[in-house]
């Protein structure tokens, strides 16, 4: 039987605090209902995966791309509930602007890309990690077969649609969890170098490198 997302990051949860509790340490306490409520305030339901994720964590505080909290690999850090809320406005804000800019031109514009900027922003893409290069990996919200995907890409000058990393968060972090138990390799995409954890330092200072 596979375990429910809680129990994976409940074993998640165990396996840093006893082996990298730096990291551990980095992660932050629960988001609250009206911080979880404020992502999208209200104006379509959060994929269940991401609520589990911020009722256990709301995400890390890490401030460097390598620093302790960092425990995906390619340097990605956990967005807060905060940080989501404002990427996924600022996806709404560039689309805007961007059909503003263009739609006297085709009066259509607006129902055609129905929501998408320049096939790359989507306002039900809620942001949940960040890395060094402004990549992005995020929950797909949009109805059908890819709600709950896990997409990567956004980078800055990136002119092409996310692409789907994982099925889910569950699978996102039961890979993850599988990675650092058995020290095998994790690839963030098709396209990307597959990367190893281990261990760096010792007692409390001890957290997750990828390499």
């Amino acid at each position: 039987m596979t375990d429910s997302l809680d129990e994976v990051l409940g074993h998640l949860d165990a396996w840093l605090g006893a082996n990298a509790p730096a990291d551990y340490a980095a992660l932050n306490p629960p988001a609250t209902q009206d911080d979880i409520d404020a992502i999208t305030d209200r104006r379509f339901d959060l994929h269940p995966d991401l609520v589990t994720w911020l009722r256990r964590h709301d995400g890390s505080s890490a401030t460097s791309h390598a620093g302790p909290g960092v425990i995906l690999p390619g340097g990605f850090i956990l967005l807060t509930s905060a940080g989501m809320r404002d990427g996924q406005r600022w996806m709404e804000e560039g689309i805007a602007e961007w059909i503003d800019a263009n739609e006297s031109e085709d009066p259509d514009l607006r129902d055609i890309y129905d929501g998408v900027y320049g096939y790359s922003f989507h306002v039900r893409w809620v942001p949940i990690a960040s890395d060094l290069t402004g990549g992005k990996l995020i929950v797909d919200h949009r109805a059908g077969d890819g709600f709950g995907n896990v997409l990567y890409g956004l980078q800055t000058g990136d002119a092409d649609a996310p692409v789907k990393v994982w099925d889910s968060l569950h699978q996102m972090f039961q890979q993850l969890l599988g990675a650092l138990t058995e020290e095998v390799p994790m690839r963030l995409a098709d396209y990307a170098e597959p990367q190893t954890p281990s261990v760096s330092g010792a007692g409390h200072d001890a957290q997750v490198m990828w390499a």
